[in-house]
Protein backbone atom coordinates (compact mmCIF):
# COMPACT_ATOMS: atom_id res chain seq x y z
CA UNK A 1 0.00 0.00 0.00
CA UNK A 2 2.81 2.41 0.89
CA UNK A 3 4.53 1.58 -2.38
CA UNK A 4 1.33 2.35 -4.29
CA UNK A 5 0.92 5.71 -2.52
CA UNK A 6 4.58 6.50 -3.28
CA UNK A 7 4.03 5.73 -6.98
CA UNK A 8 0.97 8.00 -7.05
CA UNK A 9 2.91 10.85 -5.42
CA UNK A 10 5.76 10.43 -7.88
CA UNK A 11 3.32 10.48 -10.80
CA UNK A 12 1.50 13.60 -9.55
CA UNK A 13 4.79 15.39 -8.87
CA UNK A 14 6.05 14.68 -12.37
CA UNK A 15 2.72 15.69 -13.87
CA UNK A 16 2.75 19.06 -12.13
CA UNK A 17 6.34 19.56 -13.26
CA UNK A 18 5.37 18.95 -16.86
CA UNK A 19 6.90 15.47 -17.04
CA UNK A 20 3.75 13.47 -16.54
CA UNK A 21 4.14 10.95 -19.33
CA UNK A 22 6.24 9.93 -22.26
CA UNK A 23 3.56 11.56 -24.44
CA UNK A 24 4.46 15.04 -23.23
CA UNK A 25 6.15 17.19 -25.86
CA UNK A 26 8.48 18.85 -23.39
CA UNK A 27 9.21 19.67 -19.77
CA UNK A 28 7.26 22.81 -18.84
CA UNK A 29 10.13 23.89 -16.59
CA UNK A 30 12.02 24.71 -19.78
CA UNK A 31 9.23 26.28 -21.84
CA UNK A 32 6.83 29.06 -20.89
CA UNK A 33 3.93 30.10 -23.13
CA UNK A 34 2.32 33.30 -21.89
CA UNK A 35 0.71 36.61 -22.71
CA UNK A 36 2.21 39.60 -20.90
CA UNK A 37 0.94 43.17 -20.73
CA UNK A 38 3.24 46.12 -21.33
CA UNK A 39 2.16 49.71 -21.96
CA UNK A 40 -1.43 48.53 -22.32
CA UNK A 41 -0.54 46.10 -25.09
CA UNK A 42 -0.54 42.28 -25.01
CA UNK A 43 2.62 40.46 -26.07
CA UNK A 44 2.34 36.74 -26.80
CA UNK A 45 5.56 34.99 -25.91
CA UNK A 46 7.30 31.62 -25.95
CA UNK A 47 10.30 31.60 -23.63
CA UNK A 48 12.71 28.64 -23.77
CA UNK A 49 15.54 27.89 -21.34
CA UNK A 50 18.70 26.72 -23.13
CA UNK A 51 20.49 25.75 -19.91
CA UNK A 52 21.43 22.08 -20.01
CA UNK A 53 20.99 21.85 -23.78
CA UNK A 54 17.56 20.22 -23.61
CA UNK A 55 16.04 22.84 -25.94
CA UNK A 56 17.50 22.64 -29.44
CA UNK A 57 17.01 24.44 -32.75
CA UNK A 58 17.08 23.08 -36.29
CA UNK A 59 16.86 25.07 -39.51
CA UNK A 60 15.89 23.82 -42.96
CA UNK A 61 17.11 26.42 -45.42
CA UNK A 62 16.43 24.91 -48.84
CA UNK A 63 15.63 21.72 -50.78
CA UNK A 64 18.13 18.89 -50.51
CA UNK A 65 19.93 17.21 -53.39
CA UNK A 66 17.13 14.64 -53.72
CA UNK A 67 14.47 17.23 -54.49
CA UNK A 68 12.86 17.28 -51.05
CA UNK A 69 11.82 20.82 -50.13
CA UNK A 70 12.24 22.25 -46.64
CA UNK A 71 8.72 21.21 -45.65
CA UNK A 72 9.21 17.55 -46.63
CA UNK A 73 12.66 17.51 -45.06
CA UNK A 74 11.12 18.82 -41.83
CA UNK A 75 8.36 16.17 -41.87
CA UNK A 76 10.88 13.35 -42.31
CA UNK A 77 13.11 14.69 -39.56
CA UNK A 78 10.32 15.50 -37.09
CA UNK A 79 8.79 12.01 -36.91
CA UNK A 80 10.59 11.06 -33.70
CA UNK A 81 11.08 14.59 -32.30
CA UNK A 82 9.27 16.38 -29.49
CA UNK A 83 8.43 19.61 -31.28
CA UNK A 84 7.90 22.83 -29.36
CA UNK A 85 7.33 25.18 -32.28
CA UNK A 86 7.83 25.55 -36.01
CA UNK A 87 8.20 28.87 -37.82
CA UNK A 88 9.09 30.23 -41.23
CA UNK A 89 12.54 31.72 -41.20
CA UNK A 90 14.27 34.28 -43.37
CA UNK A 91 13.77 35.97 -46.71
CA UNK A 92 13.55 34.30 -50.12
CA UNK A 93 13.91 35.71 -53.64
CA UNK A 94 10.62 34.47 -55.06
CA UNK A 95 12.00 30.96 -55.54
CA UNK A 96 13.18 28.38 -53.01
CA UNK A 97 16.62 30.00 -52.87
CA UNK A 98 17.26 32.02 -49.69
CA UNK A 99 18.63 35.54 -50.03
CA UNK A 100 22.27 35.94 -49.00
CA UNK A 101 24.91 33.47 -47.91
CA UNK A 102 23.21 30.21 -47.04
CA UNK A 103 24.71 26.91 -45.91
CA UNK A 104 22.36 24.05 -45.10
CA UNK A 105 23.73 21.36 -42.80
CA UNK A 106 27.22 22.03 -44.14
CA UNK A 107 26.22 22.24 -47.82
CA UNK A 108 26.45 25.64 -49.51
CA UNK A 109 23.10 26.60 -51.04
CA UNK A 110 23.82 30.24 -51.90
CA UNK A 111 27.40 31.51 -51.87
CA UNK A 112 26.46 35.15 -52.52
CA UNK A 113 27.19 37.22 -49.44
CA UNK A 114 24.97 40.31 -49.49
CA UNK A 115 25.91 43.58 -47.79
CA UNK A 116 22.22 44.44 -47.33
CA UNK A 117 21.82 42.13 -44.33
CA UNK A 118 24.37 42.38 -41.55
CA UNK A 119 23.14 39.51 -39.39
CA UNK A 120 24.84 36.14 -39.91
CA UNK A 121 22.94 33.37 -38.13
CA UNK A 122 24.69 30.10 -37.32
CA UNK A 123 22.61 27.11 -36.21
CA UNK A 124 25.01 24.53 -34.82
CA UNK A 125 24.59 20.78 -35.22
CA UNK A 126 24.15 20.55 -31.42
CA UNK A 127 21.06 22.79 -31.56
CA UNK A 128 22.57 26.09 -30.45
CA UNK A 129 22.18 29.40 -32.28
CA UNK A 130 24.67 32.25 -32.56
CA UNK A 131 24.58 35.53 -34.49
CA UNK A 132 27.42 37.73 -35.67
CA UNK A 133 27.25 41.35 -36.78
CA UNK A 134 29.06 41.14 -40.12
CA UNK A 135 29.88 44.82 -40.33
CA UNK A 136 32.05 44.44 -37.21
CA UNK A 137 34.28 41.85 -38.89
CA UNK A 138 34.70 39.97 -35.61
CA UNK A 139 33.15 36.56 -36.28
CA UNK A 140 34.55 33.84 -34.02
CA UNK A 141 34.33 30.10 -34.62
CA UNK A 142 34.73 27.02 -32.48
CA UNK A 143 35.35 23.36 -33.20
CA UNK A 144 37.09 21.61 -36.13
CA UNK A 145 40.49 22.66 -34.83
CA UNK A 146 40.06 26.39 -35.46
CA UNK A 147 41.62 29.03 -33.23
CA UNK A 148 38.70 30.21 -31.03
CA UNK A 149 40.34 33.62 -30.62
CA UNK A 150 40.77 34.35 -34.31
CA UNK A 151 38.49 36.99 -35.84
CA UNK A 152 37.01 36.41 -39.29
CA UNK A 153 35.95 39.26 -41.59
CA UNK A 154 34.04 37.36 -44.26
CA UNK A 155 32.83 40.54 -45.99
CA UNK A 156 36.26 42.04 -46.68
CA UNK A 157 38.38 38.88 -46.93
CA UNK A 158 37.76 36.18 -49.55
CA UNK A 159 40.21 34.00 -47.62
CA UNK A 160 38.16 34.34 -44.42
CA UNK A 161 34.96 33.57 -46.33
CA UNK A 162 36.49 30.40 -47.77
CA UNK A 163 37.77 29.38 -44.34
CA UNK A 164 34.33 29.97 -42.89
CA UNK A 165 32.48 27.88 -45.49
CA UNK A 166 35.01 25.07 -44.98
CA UNK A 167 34.44 25.24 -41.25
CA UNK A 168 30.64 25.16 -41.72
CA UNK A 169 30.98 22.07 -43.92
CA UNK A 170 33.10 20.22 -41.36
CA UNK A 171 30.75 21.21 -38.51
CA UNK A 172 27.57 20.47 -40.51
CA UNK A 173 26.39 23.93 -39.51
CA UNK A 174 23.46 25.78 -41.03
CA UNK A 175 24.05 29.44 -41.87
CA UNK A 176 21.87 32.20 -43.25
CA UNK A 177 21.79 35.98 -43.46
CA UNK A 178 19.07 38.24 -42.11
CA UNK A 179 18.50 41.76 -40.87
CA UNK A 180 20.05 42.21 -37.44
CA UNK A 181 17.54 44.22 -35.43
CA UNK A 182 19.17 44.22 -32.01
CA UNK A 183 22.77 43.38 -31.12
CA UNK A 184 24.26 43.45 -27.63
CA UNK A 185 21.05 45.06 -26.33
CA UNK A 186 21.29 47.98 -28.77
CA UNK A 187 18.92 48.79 -31.63
CA UNK A 188 20.51 48.26 -35.04
CA UNK A 189 17.59 49.70 -37.04
CA UNK A 190 16.03 53.15 -37.14
CA UNK A 191 12.99 54.82 -38.65
CA UNK A 192 14.95 55.80 -41.76
CA UNK A 193 16.99 52.67 -42.56
CA UNK A 194 14.32 49.98 -42.24
CA UNK A 195 11.14 48.95 -44.02
CA UNK A 196 8.23 51.35 -43.70
CA UNK A 197 5.71 48.61 -44.46
CA UNK A 198 2.95 48.32 -41.86
CA UNK A 199 2.45 44.75 -40.68
CA UNK A 200 2.17 42.51 -37.63
CA UNK A 201 5.55 41.27 -36.42
CA UNK A 202 7.25 38.20 -35.00
CA UNK A 203 10.75 38.19 -33.52
CA UNK A 204 13.33 35.73 -32.23
CA UNK A 205 15.43 37.13 -29.39
CA UNK A 206 18.29 35.41 -27.59
CA UNK A 207 19.68 36.77 -24.36
CA UNK A 208 20.17 36.25 -20.65
CA UNK A 209 17.71 36.64 -17.83
CA UNK A 210 18.40 38.38 -14.53
CA UNK A 211 20.14 35.22 -13.25
CA UNK A 212 22.41 34.99 -16.27
CA UNK A 213 20.58 32.01 -17.80
CA UNK A 214 20.38 31.81 -21.59
CA UNK A 215 16.89 32.28 -23.05
CA UNK A 216 15.51 31.93 -26.54
CA UNK A 217 12.30 33.96 -26.78
CA UNK A 218 9.85 34.29 -29.65
CA UNK A 219 7.56 37.28 -29.33
CA UNK A 220 4.40 37.53 -31.39
CA UNK A 221 3.46 41.20 -31.75
CA UNK A 222 -0.02 41.31 -33.35
CA UNK A 223 -0.23 45.09 -33.80
CA UNK A 224 0.44 46.56 -37.23
CA UNK A 225 3.55 48.72 -37.22
CA UNK A 226 6.78 49.38 -39.08
CA UNK A 227 9.76 47.10 -38.49
CA UNK A 228 11.49 49.81 -36.44
CA UNK A 229 8.42 50.45 -34.27
CA UNK A 230 7.91 46.75 -33.59
CA UNK A 231 11.60 46.19 -32.83
CA UNK A 232 11.78 49.13 -30.44
CA UNK A 233 8.63 48.12 -28.57
CA UNK A 234 9.59 44.45 -28.26
CA UNK A 235 13.11 45.31 -27.08
CA UNK A 236 11.60 47.55 -24.39
CA UNK A 237 9.21 44.74 -23.45
CA UNK A 238 12.04 42.21 -23.11
CA UNK A 239 14.20 44.61 -21.10
CA UNK A 240 11.40 45.84 -18.84
CA UNK A 241 9.12 42.85 -18.33
CA UNK A 242 11.56 39.94 -18.58
CA UNK A 243 14.65 41.76 -17.27
CA UNK A 244 16.35 40.27 -20.31
CA UNK A 245 19.69 41.43 -21.65
CA UNK A 246 19.24 40.81 -25.37
CA UNK A 247 22.28 39.41 -27.17
CA UNK A 248 20.56 39.57 -30.55
CA UNK A 249 17.11 39.82 -32.08
CA UNK A 250 16.10 38.95 -35.64
CA UNK A 251 12.91 39.13 -37.67
CA UNK A 252 10.76 36.09 -38.52
CA UNK A 253 8.70 36.34 -41.69
CA UNK A 254 5.06 37.39 -41.21
CA UNK A 255 4.45 38.18 -44.88
CA UNK A 256 4.08 35.53 -47.57
CA UNK A 257 5.61 33.00 -45.14
CA UNK A 258 3.48 33.82 -42.09
CA UNK A 259 3.80 30.30 -40.72
CA UNK A 260 3.95 29.59 -37.00
CA UNK A 261 2.84 26.40 -35.23
CA UNK A 262 3.18 26.26 -31.45
CA UNK A 263 2.53 23.14 -29.41
CA UNK A 264 1.36 22.96 -25.83
CA UNK A 265 2.94 20.55 -23.39
CA UNK A 266 0.37 17.88 -24.30
CA UNK A 267 1.51 18.06 -27.95
CA UNK A 268 -1.71 19.76 -29.05
CA UNK A 269 -1.55 22.70 -31.45
CA UNK A 270 -1.86 25.98 -29.57
CA UNK A 271 -4.66 27.95 -31.25
CA UNK A 272 -3.99 31.20 -29.36
CA UNK A 273 -0.62 31.91 -30.99
CA UNK A 274 -0.34 30.84 -34.59
CA UNK A 275 0.55 31.99 -38.07
CA UNK A 276 -1.77 32.77 -40.95
CA UNK A 277 -0.78 29.96 -43.30
CA UNK A 278 -0.29 26.19 -43.18
CA UNK A 279 3.19 24.82 -42.60
CA UNK A 280 3.61 23.63 -46.19
CA UNK A 281 3.65 27.28 -47.32
CA UNK A 282 7.02 27.82 -45.62
CA UNK A 283 10.00 27.80 -47.97
CA UNK A 284 12.45 27.61 -45.09
CA UNK A 285 11.69 26.34 -41.60
CA UNK A 286 13.00 27.00 -38.10
CA UNK A 287 12.08 24.35 -35.53
CA UNK A 288 12.64 24.13 -31.79
CA UNK A 289 12.44 20.75 -30.11
CA UNK A 290 13.05 19.09 -26.73
CA UNK A 291 15.42 16.26 -25.86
Amino acid sequence: MRYFIWLVLVFVTKLLAGQGSSGDCYDKNFVEISVRMHDNQAYSMVSMQREGGRIKARYFAAPDGLGNNAYNRYLNWARDKKIILVSAGTYVDGTETPVGLTIDNGITVNNTLTDKMDGLVIVYANGGIAVSNLKNGDLKLRGSGVDPNRLYDIISSAWDLQAFTSWAASEEATVFQTHLLVYKNELQVSSYNSSQKIATRRFLAVGKDINGKLLHVIVDYPFECTLYQGTKRVLDFLNSVLDMDVIFMINLDTGSQNVFNLYSNDCQLNEAIKGKYALNVAINILAYYFE
